[in-house]
This record gives C-alpha cells, sequence and structure tokens, in this order.
C-alpha cells in the first residue's frame, strides 16, 4: 500500500474541499449526507478503515488503538445498525492519540460534548443507545462511506461541504491541480473587489444568445 508524504497531506488541508472537487473535475465524488457535529470543522488525513458488525463497536476501539497520529477513521456500520458507534469518550481518545478525525457512515452520540472538545467527527445520524463491544468486523479492508469507496491509506478530506478521498497514488497530481485553481480564483477575486462582474471577468458573454445580449444602443443614456 503506498503512503502519502505527510508534507503533500499537510499542504492539502489548506484547501476547502469545493476547490478540490473543483480542480479534480465531473467526475470527482463527493459525499455530502453525512452531518459534521461543527461547520468549523475540517478533516485530512490518512483513512483508516473500519468495518463494525451490527450494534457493536469492539471493531472501531481496536482501531482506536492501532491507529496514529494523522489518520481518519473511516467506518462503516454493520447493515441495521440502530446504535451509536462513537462518542465523547471515543473522541478523547483520539484527541490524545492525535487522530485526525471520525467519518461514521452510522451513529454517534454526544454531539455537544464533542464540539466542545474540537474534535472533528462525520456521523449519518445520531443514536443515543450504546453498542455491545463483542463481535469483530474488519480493519484496514475497502469500506463503504455513502457513495465513496474508501481503502485503507486513501486521503480522506472534509469540512462543511462534503467529503472525498483520494489514492495516495494521486495526490500529488490532485495537489497541483488544486494549487493552480486555487492561483486562478485569487486572481478573479482580485478583478471582482476591483469592481469587475464576475460574467466580465469570466468572457460570459459569449454563451449569451444574441437575442438576449444587451445592444450597444440600449446601454447608451439617449440625450
Amino acid at each position: 500500500m503506498a503512503m502519502a508524504p505527510a508534507t503533500q497531506i499537510d499542504q492539502l488541508k489548506q484547501f476547502p474541499i469545493c476547490q478540490v472537487s473543483d480542480a479534480l473535475g465531473p467526475t470527482c465524488l463527493v459525499e455530502t449526507a453525512l452531518n459534521l457535529l461543527d461547520s468549523k470543522f475540517h478533516i485530512c488525513g490518512r483513512a483508516f478503515t473500519v468495518k463494525c458488525a451490527p450494534n457493536d463497536n469492539l471493531t472501531l476501539h481496536h482501531a482506536l488503538h492501532l491507529a496514529e497520529p494523522g489518520d481518519v477513521l473511516v467506518v462503516e456500520s454493520g447493515i441495521g445498525c440502530s446504535s451509536a458507534l462513537w462518542g465523547e469518550l471515543m473522541s478523547i481518545s483520539a484527541t490524545t492519540r492525535r487522530l485526525a478525525g471520525t467519518v461514521i457512515d452510522g451513529a454517534a452520540r454526544d454531539r455537544v460534548k464533542i464540539q466542545q472538545l474540537g474534535y472533528p467527527v462525520f456521523a449519518r445520524r445520531f443514536a443515543v443507545r450504546k453498542t455491545r463491544k463483542e463481535q469483530y468486523g474488519a480493519i484496514q479492508c475497502s469500506v463503504r462511506c455513502g457513495q465513496l469507496t474508501v481503502n485503507p491509506g486513501d486521503i480522506l478530506l472534509g469540512d462543511a461541504d462534503g467529503i472525498l478521498a483520494i489514492s495516495p497514488e494521486k495526490l500529488q497530481d490532485t495537489l497541483a491541480l488544486t494549487i493552480e485553481l486555487a492561483r486562478k480564483e485569487d486572481k478573479i477575486e482580485i478583478q471582482i473587489e476591483s469592481g469587475k462582474s464576475i460574467f466580465e471577468i469570466l468572457g460570459l458573454s459569449r454563451n449569451v444568445p444574441k437575442e438576449n445580449a444587451l445592444s450597444q444602443s440600449n446601454s447608451t443614456d439617449k440625450p
């Protein structure tokens, strides 16, 4: 399994998910249906993947024990899971172990406490019932997270707009494309602040049908 350089992951952390998605183009899959417990949270790190048995988070506790600083726990819950796989105490542990965040295609709880801790958590839904710790699932395998397939070591990026996964082999190209796009948008922002419209900057008049375009005579004040 290829490992992404930490320096490149740190660089990617600087960019919002919308900018990365735009840089990768329309084929980039983004999962937008998970809840971010605090809109200010931002996740970027290597995926440590977990597949739990239904209503049982034994495997997730094992993954939390094994994960390394900077990892993101990406969790697929078992079919029919109605219990919370993640909560306050696990968030405290993850913070102490310097993990980058947790993404659960399943339920979590203790929303207010987790927000106060400042540990980034995504969850499909929320539940109060606690889980068992008896049945083992699997770790470091391919998991489903909404429309995403996440593999061990993928770079998981997430913020208030959604989450996406990038294979380590594509990280360098993704970073280059995102940096290039960010530079272009910085230049556009400067022009907007100078008074120009986005319509003008992007030359969108070329796409407007002639019958909808204002003629020069209509845009000129009559004496």
